[in-house]
């Protein structure tokens, strides 16, 4: 069992780069047009050789907020933390001083506010713009603003077609009414989108590897154990693996992580020397420099005989660390409501971490095996991601 087997790698699809401010004319599916806008605003920061970008709410042409707008830019700013190029600051702290500025309300940001805005925030680069209502279709407008100046330095658009778009389409409600549909957590309660899977696979990102070797499924199911009544289920065996992660930006460490969860994990027909499927949780660290800081994952697989014994070669699990906290589990039992403390997790754990450093948490869900005759089957759903 190679060692490099249990350990979490967020792996990016590579984009193909496009012009900045062209786009197709076609409507898009809402995750290949998210992935379009941010590789044109990618290639426009790199070469203005900005470091440090603010992702601010869409709006409607009339500068109104949505929680579409709210989404937009969920997504923009989950990607950039994902490429790695530039730093992002903050949603929360931009929400904040967006509001005690009193732009929020009139959406309106000038030339004297953007400038304003960049220096609270310290950030070179400000990324705003609108979404427009079509017949059949939504049409987003990025706009790059040099939060020096305050002034327009480049364009970035997309086009979605309405059946893809999530159930986030509506207006901006008052402040203690709004309620998404399909939805059990509020947006401003927990800090996951979809954890329960209502929506499909909106906002999870999907990668998978060895594809030469393996052979992986991935579905929706009905699933009455959970609180949300649908679960992500997924399936693998041979060589590789399938795993779904969504990072998302946090004010601090003093968070509870709830996920409800079944395993079953195999070897293959010859015990002991036929590997052994997985199936992994894994929440990983990151500081406001998308710096990896460290990780806990949960893991169920089948634990090698001679794992335990000084035997030279046996394959074994990866070793906790100053960073890495494992924690096993039982397959083929429903564990319900699991949770984690993530300040008593990191502060009795992970004692290489410092907690108030922590601004993003990546939640990995993670399905593979390390042989050809081994795999490994998951139930995941109601996770959660909330101050305590």
């Amino acid at each position: 069992m190679r060692k490099r087997f249990f350990s979490l790698i967020i792996f990016m699809a590579v984009l193909l780069s496009s012009p900045l401010g062209g786009y197709s004319c076609h409507a898009s599916s809402l995750d290949s047009a998210m992935d379009s806008l941010t590789q044109q605003i990618t290639s426009e920061i790199a070469g203005s050789e900005k470091k440090r970008v603010a992702v601010v709410d869409l709006t409607d042409l009339d500068g109104k907020a949505s929680e579409l707008g709210k989404f937009v830019a969920e997504e923009i700013l989950n990607r950039l933390f994902r490429a790695g190029e530039v730093r992002v600051v903050e949603r929360r702290f931009i929400k904040k001083v967006v509001t005690e500025l009193k732009l929020q309300k009139s959406g309106v940001i000038d030339e004297r506010s953007a400038r304003k805005l960049g220096k609270l925030l310290g950030a070179d680069t400000l990324c705003m713009g609108t979404i427009a209502e079509l017949q059949r279709s939504v049409k987003i407008n990025a706009r790059l603003i040099d939060a020096e100046t305050g002034s327009i330095f480049a364009v970035a658009s997309a086009v979605v077609d309405k059946k893809d778009l999530p159930s986030v389409w509506m207006p901006e409600q008052p402040e203690g009414k709004r309620t998404l549909s399909n939805i059990n957590d509020s947006m401003e309660s927990n800090y996951l989108r979809n954890g329960g899977f209502q929506q499909r696979y909106n906002f999870w990102t999907r990668s998978v590897g060895d594809i030469q070797n393996g052979f992986s499924q991935a579905e929706i199911i009905s699933f009455s154990h959970g609180k949300s009544g649908k679960a992500l289920h997924l399936r693998h065996r041979g060589e590789g693996y399938i795993q779904f992660f969504q990072a998302v930006p946090i004010t601090g460490p003093d968070l509870l992580f709830t996920a409800s969860f079944q395993a079953s994990s195999k070897e293959g027909a010859i015990h002991a020397f036929s590997g052994s499927g997985a199936a992994q949780i894994g929440l990983q660290y990151f500081d406001d420099r998308n710096n990896k800081l460290g990780e806990t994952i949960l893991i169920n697989y089948v634990k090698n005989p001679f794992a335990d014994t000084p035997l030279f070669g046996v394959p074994r699990r990866s070793p906790d660390t100053y960073k890495t906290h494992y924690i096993e589990f039982n397959g083929d039992r429903f564990n319900q409501n699991y949770q984690i403390n993530i300040r008593q997790e990191i502060e009795s754990n992970l004692l290489g971490i410092d907690p108030e450093s922590i601004r993003f948490i990546a939640v990995v869900i993670w399905c593979g095996a390390n042989h050809a005759q081994s795999g490994s089957e998951f139930w995941v759903t109601d996770l959660s991601l909330k101050g305590k």
